[in-house]
Protein backbone atom coordinates (compact mmCIF):
# COMPACT_ATOMS: atom_id res chain seq x y z
CA UNK A 1 0.00 0.00 0.00
CA UNK A 2 2.76 1.80 0.72
CA UNK A 3 4.21 1.69 -2.54
CA UNK A 4 0.98 2.63 -4.07
CA UNK A 5 0.90 5.95 -2.17
CA UNK A 6 4.64 6.64 -3.48
CA UNK A 7 3.31 6.05 -7.28
CA UNK A 8 0.47 8.47 -6.81
CA UNK A 9 2.18 11.01 -5.23
CA UNK A 10 5.15 10.51 -8.20
CA UNK A 11 2.50 10.51 -10.63
CA UNK A 12 0.86 13.69 -9.51
CA UNK A 13 3.97 15.90 -9.04
CA UNK A 14 5.28 14.41 -12.55
CA UNK A 15 1.67 15.85 -14.26
CA UNK A 16 1.82 18.82 -12.06
CA UNK A 17 5.59 19.19 -13.65
CA UNK A 18 4.08 18.25 -16.87
CA UNK A 19 0.90 20.90 -16.73
CA UNK A 20 3.48 23.98 -15.22
CA UNK A 21 6.18 23.10 -18.04
CA UNK A 22 4.09 22.49 -21.17
CA UNK A 23 4.17 25.28 -24.00
CA UNK A 24 0.67 25.27 -24.99
CA UNK A 25 -1.36 28.99 -24.68
CA UNK A 26 -3.37 31.18 -25.99
CA UNK A 27 -3.87 34.61 -26.95
CA UNK A 28 -6.80 36.81 -27.54
CA UNK A 29 -6.51 39.25 -30.33
CA UNK A 30 -8.98 42.17 -29.78
CA UNK A 31 -11.14 43.80 -32.09
CA UNK A 32 -8.98 47.04 -33.52
CA UNK A 33 -6.01 44.23 -33.62
CA UNK A 34 -4.30 42.23 -35.83
CA UNK A 35 -2.08 39.60 -34.28
CA UNK A 36 0.97 37.38 -36.49
CA UNK A 37 2.32 34.04 -35.98
CA UNK A 38 5.48 33.71 -36.33
CA UNK A 39 7.04 29.62 -36.38
CA UNK A 40 10.37 29.73 -34.56
CA UNK A 41 11.15 26.22 -35.57
CA UNK A 42 10.85 23.65 -38.46
CA UNK A 43 11.21 24.15 -42.13
CA UNK A 44 9.03 27.19 -42.50
CA UNK A 45 10.54 29.31 -39.65
CA UNK A 46 10.74 32.72 -39.70
CA UNK A 47 9.67 36.15 -41.06
CA UNK A 48 8.97 34.86 -44.13
CA UNK A 49 6.22 32.51 -43.07
CA UNK A 50 3.89 34.68 -41.28
CA UNK A 51 0.47 34.30 -40.52
CA UNK A 52 -2.38 36.83 -39.57
CA UNK A 53 -4.61 35.57 -36.98
CA UNK A 54 -7.88 37.09 -35.15
CA UNK A 55 -10.01 35.89 -31.98
CA UNK A 56 -8.48 33.73 -29.59
CA UNK A 57 -5.33 31.59 -30.72
CA UNK A 58 -4.07 28.52 -29.62
CA UNK A 59 -0.23 28.30 -30.11
CA UNK A 60 2.85 26.09 -28.37
CA UNK A 61 5.28 29.03 -27.29
CA UNK A 62 8.27 26.55 -27.27
CA UNK A 63 8.17 26.90 -31.25
CA UNK A 64 5.65 29.91 -32.12
CA UNK A 65 5.31 33.48 -31.11
CA UNK A 66 2.07 35.62 -31.14
CA UNK A 67 2.87 39.38 -32.19
CA UNK A 68 -0.07 41.42 -31.93
CA UNK A 69 -0.39 45.06 -34.22
CA UNK A 70 -3.35 47.71 -33.06
CA UNK A 71 -4.78 49.14 -36.24
CA UNK A 72 -6.54 51.69 -34.71
CA UNK A 73 -5.61 55.10 -34.93
CA UNK A 74 -2.41 55.62 -32.71
CA UNK A 75 -1.54 59.42 -31.98
CA UNK A 76 2.01 60.24 -30.85
CA UNK A 77 3.74 63.30 -29.19
CA UNK A 78 7.13 63.79 -30.02
CA UNK A 79 10.00 65.33 -28.73
CA UNK A 80 10.30 69.26 -29.89
CA UNK A 81 13.56 69.49 -32.18
CA UNK A 82 15.23 71.80 -33.75
CA UNK A 83 14.90 72.68 -38.18
CA UNK A 84 16.76 75.35 -40.14
CA UNK A 85 15.55 77.38 -43.09
CA UNK A 86 17.53 78.07 -46.16
CA UNK A 87 18.44 81.77 -44.48
CA UNK A 88 20.06 79.46 -41.73
CA UNK A 89 17.07 80.88 -38.85
CA UNK A 90 16.14 77.85 -36.37
CA UNK A 91 12.39 76.95 -35.83
CA UNK A 92 11.78 74.63 -32.95
CA UNK A 93 8.74 72.21 -33.81
CA UNK A 94 7.02 70.07 -31.42
CA UNK A 95 5.19 67.60 -33.94
CA UNK A 96 1.94 65.30 -32.35
CA UNK A 97 1.50 62.18 -35.20
CA UNK A 98 -2.04 60.73 -35.76
CA UNK A 99 -1.68 57.16 -37.74
CA UNK A 100 -3.42 53.84 -38.35
CA UNK A 101 -1.86 51.08 -39.37
CA UNK A 102 -3.54 49.03 -42.83
CA UNK A 103 -3.95 45.57 -41.70
CA UNK A 104 -3.01 43.91 -44.53
CA UNK A 105 0.59 45.56 -44.12
CA UNK A 106 1.08 44.15 -40.87
CA UNK A 107 3.29 40.98 -41.89
CA UNK A 108 4.83 43.47 -44.30
CA UNK A 109 6.01 45.90 -41.41
CA UNK A 110 7.61 43.31 -39.03
CA UNK A 111 9.44 41.43 -41.84
CA UNK A 112 10.74 44.66 -42.76
CA UNK A 113 11.67 46.25 -39.35
CA UNK A 114 10.93 43.00 -36.76
CA UNK A 115 9.81 45.50 -33.94
CA UNK A 116 6.71 45.88 -32.16
CA UNK A 117 5.12 48.93 -33.02
CA UNK A 118 6.52 50.99 -29.90
CA UNK A 119 9.69 50.18 -31.08
CA UNK A 120 9.53 51.15 -34.65
CA UNK A 121 6.98 54.40 -33.51
CA UNK A 122 10.32 56.22 -31.91
CA UNK A 123 12.98 54.60 -34.33
CA UNK A 124 12.03 54.41 -37.86
CA UNK A 125 8.85 56.79 -37.88
CA UNK A 126 10.38 59.72 -35.73
CA UNK A 127 13.58 59.76 -37.99
CA UNK A 128 10.74 60.02 -40.98
CA UNK A 129 9.28 62.76 -39.08
CA UNK A 130 12.39 64.69 -38.25
CA UNK A 131 13.76 63.86 -41.94
CA UNK A 132 10.60 65.68 -43.47
CA UNK A 133 10.44 68.73 -41.51
CA UNK A 134 14.46 69.20 -42.33
CA UNK A 135 13.99 68.18 -45.49
CA UNK A 136 10.99 71.05 -46.02
CA UNK A 137 12.15 73.94 -44.31
CA UNK A 138 15.63 73.67 -46.19
CA UNK A 139 13.34 75.08 -49.33
CA UNK A 140 11.50 77.94 -47.19
CA UNK A 141 12.99 81.17 -46.00
CA UNK A 142 11.97 82.45 -42.72
CA UNK A 143 9.73 84.84 -43.52
CA UNK A 144 7.81 82.53 -45.83
CA UNK A 145 7.34 79.34 -43.34
CA UNK A 146 5.67 82.24 -40.91
CA UNK A 147 3.67 83.64 -43.83
CA UNK A 148 2.46 80.55 -45.49
CA UNK A 149 2.18 78.05 -42.44
CA UNK A 150 0.09 76.14 -43.99
CA UNK A 151 1.61 75.70 -47.06
CA UNK A 152 4.80 74.61 -45.37
CA UNK A 153 2.46 71.68 -43.16
CA UNK A 154 0.74 71.15 -46.19
CA UNK A 155 4.59 69.97 -48.13
CA UNK A 156 5.75 67.82 -44.59
CA UNK A 157 2.13 66.03 -44.67
CA UNK A 158 3.00 65.08 -48.32
CA UNK A 159 6.37 64.03 -47.66
CA UNK A 160 5.33 61.97 -44.81
CA UNK A 161 1.85 60.37 -46.44
CA UNK A 162 4.41 59.15 -49.21
CA UNK A 163 6.71 57.67 -47.32
CA UNK A 164 5.03 56.48 -44.64
CA UNK A 165 2.25 54.93 -46.74
CA UNK A 166 4.42 52.82 -48.93
CA UNK A 167 5.25 50.87 -45.48
CA UNK A 168 1.52 50.52 -44.47
CA UNK A 169 1.76 53.58 -42.10
CA UNK A 170 -1.11 55.70 -42.90
CA UNK A 171 -1.07 59.19 -42.26
CA UNK A 172 -4.23 60.80 -40.38
CA UNK A 173 -3.15 64.04 -38.70
CA UNK A 174 -0.44 66.32 -37.93
CA UNK A 175 0.42 69.06 -35.72
CA UNK A 176 3.68 70.75 -35.85
CA UNK A 177 3.58 73.73 -32.98
CA UNK A 178 6.12 75.48 -34.73
CA UNK A 179 7.94 78.50 -32.56
CA UNK A 180 10.05 80.65 -34.54
CA UNK A 181 13.21 82.40 -32.97
CA UNK A 182 13.17 84.95 -30.18
CA UNK A 183 14.17 87.96 -32.78
CA UNK A 184 12.11 86.77 -35.33
CA UNK A 185 9.52 86.46 -33.22
CA UNK A 186 9.99 90.15 -31.79
CA UNK A 187 9.98 91.62 -35.19
CA UNK A 188 6.43 89.77 -36.04
CA UNK A 189 5.37 91.15 -32.81
CA UNK A 190 6.77 94.52 -34.13
CA UNK A 191 5.37 94.47 -37.56
CA UNK A 192 1.81 93.15 -36.13
CA UNK A 193 2.03 96.41 -33.91
CA UNK A 194 2.46 98.53 -36.82
CA UNK A 195 0.01 97.39 -38.32
CA UNK A 196 -2.79 97.44 -35.58
CA UNK A 197 -1.94 101.47 -35.25
CA UNK A 198 -2.31 102.06 -39.46
CA UNK A 199 -5.48 100.17 -39.16
CA UNK A 200 -6.82 102.00 -35.62
CA UNK A 201 -5.51 105.37 -37.49
CA UNK A 202 -7.15 104.46 -40.65
CA UNK A 203 -10.73 103.39 -38.75
CA UNK A 204 -10.46 106.71 -36.96
CA UNK A 205 -9.81 108.64 -40.09
CA UNK A 206 -13.03 107.18 -41.48
CA UNK A 207 -15.02 107.74 -38.62
CA UNK A 208 -13.79 111.53 -38.76
CA UNK A 209 -14.80 111.91 -42.02
CA UNK A 210 -18.30 109.89 -41.88
CA UNK A 211 -18.92 112.20 -39.24
CA UNK A 212 -18.09 115.33 -41.05
CA UNK A 213 -20.76 113.96 -43.84
CA UNK A 214 -22.93 113.80 -41.24
CA UNK A 215 -22.32 117.23 -39.88
CA UNK A 216 -22.71 118.42 -43.92
CA UNK A 217 -25.79 116.35 -44.52
CA UNK A 218 -27.93 118.14 -41.92
CA UNK A 219 -26.60 121.46 -42.42
CA UNK A 220 -27.37 121.24 -46.05
CA UNK A 221 -30.85 119.51 -44.84
CA UNK A 222 -31.41 122.48 -42.48
CA UNK A 223 -30.04 125.33 -45.73
CA UNK A 224 -32.32 124.02 -47.82
CA UNK A 225 -35.61 123.56 -45.47
CA UNK A 226 -34.75 126.87 -44.88
CA UNK A 227 -34.79 128.23 -48.45
CA UNK A 228 -37.73 125.91 -48.82
CA UNK A 229 -39.68 127.95 -45.88
CA UNK A 230 -38.17 131.55 -47.58
CA UNK A 231 -39.27 130.72 -51.17
CA UNK A 232 -42.99 129.32 -49.52
CA UNK A 233 -43.15 132.62 -48.00
CA UNK A 234 -41.97 134.44 -51.08
CA UNK A 235 -44.66 132.87 -53.54
CA UNK A 236 -47.33 134.27 -50.46
CA UNK A 237 -46.33 137.37 -49.96
CA UNK A 238 -46.26 137.43 -54.37
CA UNK A 239 -50.05 135.75 -53.80
CA UNK A 240 -51.44 138.49 -51.74
CA UNK A 241 -49.73 141.77 -53.22
CA UNK A 242 -51.40 139.75 -56.64
CA UNK A 243 -55.05 139.58 -54.62
CA UNK A 244 -54.85 143.05 -52.43
CA UNK A 245 -57.25 145.35 -54.46
CA UNK A 246 -58.39 148.58 -53.25
CA UNK A 247 -62.21 146.99 -53.27
CA UNK A 248 -60.57 144.33 -51.28
CA UNK A 249 -58.63 146.40 -48.93
CA UNK A 250 -62.24 148.57 -48.47
CA UNK A 251 -63.93 145.33 -47.30
CA UNK A 252 -61.39 144.19 -44.95
CA UNK A 253 -61.55 147.99 -43.24
CA UNK A 254 -64.80 147.82 -43.61
CA UNK A 255 -65.23 144.20 -41.41
CA UNK A 256 -62.62 145.99 -39.14
CA UNK A 257 -64.97 149.07 -38.58
CA UNK A 258 -66.41 149.23 -35.02
CA UNK A 259 -69.59 151.71 -36.09
CA UNK A 260 -67.95 154.39 -34.24
CA UNK A 261 -67.26 157.97 -35.67
CA UNK A 262 -64.15 159.45 -35.31
CA UNK A 263 -64.32 162.78 -33.43
CA UNK A 264 -62.03 165.49 -33.62
CA UNK A 265 -61.32 168.35 -31.14
CA UNK A 266 -60.30 171.91 -33.03
CA UNK A 267 -60.87 173.91 -29.84
CA UNK A 268 -63.55 176.09 -28.73
CA UNK A 269 -63.96 179.01 -30.96
CA UNK A 270 -63.08 177.60 -34.06
CA UNK A 271 -65.67 176.12 -36.52
CA UNK A 272 -65.32 173.50 -38.59
CA UNK A 273 -66.71 173.17 -42.06
CA UNK A 274 -67.00 169.75 -43.69
CA UNK A 275 -68.51 169.28 -46.74
CA UNK A 276 -70.83 166.72 -47.43
CA UNK A 277 -71.35 165.24 -50.77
Amino acid sequence: MRRNILLGLGGFILLTIIVAVQPFSFENIDAGNVGIRINLYGSDKGVDNITMVTGRVWYNAWTTKIIEFPTYTQSVDYDSFVITTKDAAEFKVDPKLNYHINPEKVPQIYRQYRRPLGEIQQGFMKNTIYDAYRIVANSFTSDSVMSNREVFEDRVQNVLTKTLGKDGFIYDQLTSAITPPPSLRQMIDEKNTSIQARLKAENMAKQAEAEAKVIIARAEGQAKATLIKARAEAEANQLRQKTLTPLLIQQEWVSKWNGVLPTTNAGGGASLMLGIK
